[in-house]
């Protein structure tokens, strides 16, 4: 499993700034493994659609649309830039 941050720097920098689901539809995998693939697409440049989704999640895998969709979402609230 490929990893840019921690999982402590991730949930103790990172996620207090990002909005979660407080009702509705809840995620399945982790979010510091959803924001953990946000990370590698931005470091390393590469395609939504090439993320090696296997690769960055342990238990449940999902889709590089998935981890798209969070990440549009927190950038279109601005969240991503305050984290």
């Amino acid at each position: 499993m490929y990893k840019v941050l921690g999982k402590d720097i991730i949930e103790n920098e990172i996620l207090p700034h990002l909005s979660t689901a407080k009702r509705g539809f809840k995620t399945k995998s982790c979010l510091t493994e959803i924001i953990n693939c946000i990370l590698y697409k931005l470091k390393t440049g590469i395609q939504w659609h090439m993320l090696p989704v296997s690769s960055l999640f342990s238990d449940i895998v999902l889709s590089y649309k998935t981890v798209y969709g969070h990440f549009r979402k927190w950038s279109k609230k601005g969240e991503w830039k305050s984290s």
